[in-house]
């Protein structure tokens, strides 16, 4: 033993709550509970990225070249993001971080269309941005902690299908109800409930999650009783 280590000090290391195939989490509530959240989390994001500058111009009446300048930010906020979410998942908890998420971006979508000071318009922007950045950073230790690392590659490429459906049923969306209301303002709304039903998701998501290991802690204490 090295000098003044003592057994028993230092950090636990949480166990995953799982080791199981592809084929298995598919038949756990988990893998359906993450697969919404990145689903909702990519269809917003992805929506507000591609409305980012019409939507400047028309709030803080930028010029076309001073919304793009903008929006050539996004790429860097959206790095940051990944790192910086991506550290606090550590601390936070990958469920909470999830939370976090989204319980911040049902009030900036529902209330961003009402922002007119330029600066605080663009720390939501840009912390939104950040949050749709650290869902993917975030999401391949949050499937270890799910399901463990036996077939990650696996089970991570099933949920990133939740990507490539976002990338069109977000948009798209989009452009249907701007086009039908004529309103910004009712456009984020209606992204703004998307989030409420993600956020419901996420709870349920935490409550498995905090169950599943009780459960496994209560079969470990067994185990030991009658080692």
């Amino acid at each position: 033993m090295p000098d003044g280590f003592k057994p028993g000090e230092g950090k636990t290391i949480k166990k995953d709550l799982a080791n199981i195939t592809a084929n298995a989490s598919l038949k756990t509530p988990r893998f359906y509970y993450i697969w919404i959240m990145m689903f909702i989390n990519i269809a917003c994001g992805i929506a507000i990225i591609s409305a980012a500058s019409p939507m400047m111009q028309e709030k803080l009446n930028y010029t076309p070249m001073e919304a793009a300048a903008i929006v050539g930010l996004i790429g860097v906020f959206n790095g940051l993001g990944r790192i910086m979410w991506s550290t606090l998942s550590d601390y936070l908890g990958r469920a909470n971080t999830y939370i976090v998420f989204f319980a911040f971006q049902i009030l900036a979508f529902y209330f961003l269309p009402q922002i007119s000071m330029e600066l605080a318009f663009l720390i939501v922007l840009f912390t939104v941005i950040t949050m749709y950045g650290g869902g993917f950073a975030t999401l391949p230790a949050f499937l270890g902690d799910l399901f463990g690392t036996k077939q990650l590659g696996a089970i991570h490429g099933m949920v990133l299908a939740a990507w490539g459906l976002a990338g069109v049923v977000g948009p798209t969306i989009y452009d249907m109800v701007k086009n039908a209301t004529g309103s910004l303002d009712t456009t984020l709304k209606v992204f703004a409930g998307l989030f409420v039903i993600a956020l419901i998701v996420a709870l349920l998501m935490k409550r498995t999650v905090v169950k599943a290991h009780k459960e496994n802690a209560k079969k470990i204490e067994e185990k030991l009783k009658f080692a």
